[in-house]
């Protein structure tokens, strides 16, 4: 049920509600903000919780418990594992905090209603990518946002340094709800749609997530200095391209100008190019700059990468990856905003099928959920998955606090800040600097 990020251990991928900054005008909001009040817009603050939340803190006891595998909450990998034969059961390790529904409690065993994937981040285990012949739109070209308000800056003279930036639980935080919403609103074929909404999730849409707190704090921070000494950045994310295009235009939106040179997405990392030795390739990405832009200069002594996933390069490039914190941000989105029953009904039954499965596996929906005729158990079901999912968004946003004290950017600007006169060097020195530093408690294990 897990993507977003870019990790293999990525978290918390499904959150109903269903369940994925500092506000730049150039402030972080403040440490001690109180939670925003719950809002209707699309987009707008989402509220405190209820009851005994206040100071209360989190250990990962409590998370590991409240997930505990055979939870009818655990991931539903391992429900569609034994429904689907051929799909792999799904390894404890890669999914520590399954947030879904067994979907075997629904003993629907011969149901093969496919279920859409995950766009932010990576898929795990088991999970089925249905709906990958829908069009993705792949970036073969310079990239072009065609943000408002975004201006470019006026060329530098480069130092020779490619910066390469992983996105989720890198440059922000946990997207999977935003994604879950934009995926099941663009990614299937619907052939009815409400007369003046939008399909999918806008660049608009995710900003104030990204000012509330999404955007890692000291993010915008380190690329003003990156900027100011030509450094050239790009993006290599296993989120789907046309979610991240969305994403990283909010991003170079709040910071005001365009900073990606370009984005690489999901099909350049393992998933399209099956003889990768890891998930991603920095050859890959040089190669790539070379077709693309001319881009002659960047090589592996170079260029530096930072990612929360330690085993993103194979080993005969992992002298050039730089492992960062996980940046576990989270907030709830609703999913079924637009898509929900009544719009469903005016749908082809198929798609409408697949939608109810997608969402009960991800766990963003109550077991139960478009059956048509429900018993007792299926109450206590439903019942259990409410209480567990309370719980663990409870946890989620009480990691938040804690989130909001990262400094992993603030100490990537200090060591930028240092000489640069051997780029060879720099991953080591980053990496002592990092090692000095202590780092706020992220939610998931290491």
């Amino acid at each position: 049920m897990f993507s977003d990020s870019d990790d293999e251990n990525d978290p918390i991928m499904g959150m109903p509600s269903p369940e994925n900054k500092p506000t730049r005008a150039g402030a972080v909001p403040a440490m001690g903000m109180k939670p925003m009040q719950p809002q209707s817009a699309p987009g707008a603050p989402f509220g405190s919780l209820s009851g005994g939340m206040k100071k209360k803190v989190f250990s990962m006891a409590d998370l590991s418990s409240a997930m505990d595998a055979d939870s009818p909450v655990a991931s539903p990998m391992a429900g569609a594992a034994k429904k689907k034969k051929k799909a792999p059961a799904p390894n404890p390790a890669d999914d520590p905090y399954g947030i879904g529904v067994d979907s075997d409690d629904d003993d629907d065993d011969d149901d093969d209603t496919p279920v859409l994937s995950h766009t932010a981040g990576s898929v795990k285990g088991g999970m089925k990518k249905v709906m990958s012949n829908l069009d993705f739109g792949q970036l073969t070209s310079p990239m072009d946002f065609g943000g408002r308000g975004v201006q470019r800056p006026a060329m530098q003279q480069t130092p020779n340094i490619l910066i390469v930036f992983d996105m989720d639980h890198t440059m922000v935080g946990d997207l999977v709800s935003l994604s879950d919403r934009d995926n099941i609103e663009t990614n299937v074929p619907w052939s009815f749609w409400p007369e003046g909404v939008n399909m999918g999730l806008s660049p608009d849409f995710i900003i104030p997530y990204l000012q509330r707190g999404m955007l890692r704090p000291g993010l915008l921070e380190l690329l003003t200095h990156l900027r100011a000494i030509g450094a050239t950045i790009v993006v290599y994310t296993h989120s789907e391209e046309k979610w991240a295009a969305k994403v990283c235009e909010a991003m170079e939106r709040v910071a005001g100008w365009q900073f990606i040179k370009h984005i690489f997405s999901r099909m350049d990392c393992k998933d399209g190019h099956p003889e990768f030795q890891a998930r991603k390739s920095l050859e890959h990405v040089r190669n790539e700059l070379r077709r693309l832009y001319d881009m002659h200069w960047p090589t592996e002594e170079n260029t530096v990468m930072f990612d929360d996933d330690g085993n993103a390069l194979p080993k005969s490039e992992a002298s050039r990856l730089v492992k960062v914190a996980s940046y576990d941000y989270w907030e709830p989105c609703q999913w079924d905003e637009v898509v929900n029953e009544p719009m469903m009904a005016r749908n082809p039954p198929d798609l409408a099928d697949m939608v109810r499965r997608s969402v009960v596996e991800w766990g963003i929906a109550p077991p139960s959920y478009g059956k048509k005729t429900t018993t007792h158990e299926d109450a206590k079901r439903d019942a259990r998955w409410a209480a567990q999912l309370h719980q663990k968004r409870q946890i989620l946003l009480s990691y938040n606090k804690v989130a909001r004290l990262d400094r992993v950017m603030h100490d990537l600007h200090e060591a930028f800040r240092g000489d640069l006169s051997n780029v060879e060097t720099l991953p080591e020195k980053i990496r002592v600097i990092l090692g000095k530093s202590v780092q706020p408690q992220s939610r998931r294990r290491t």
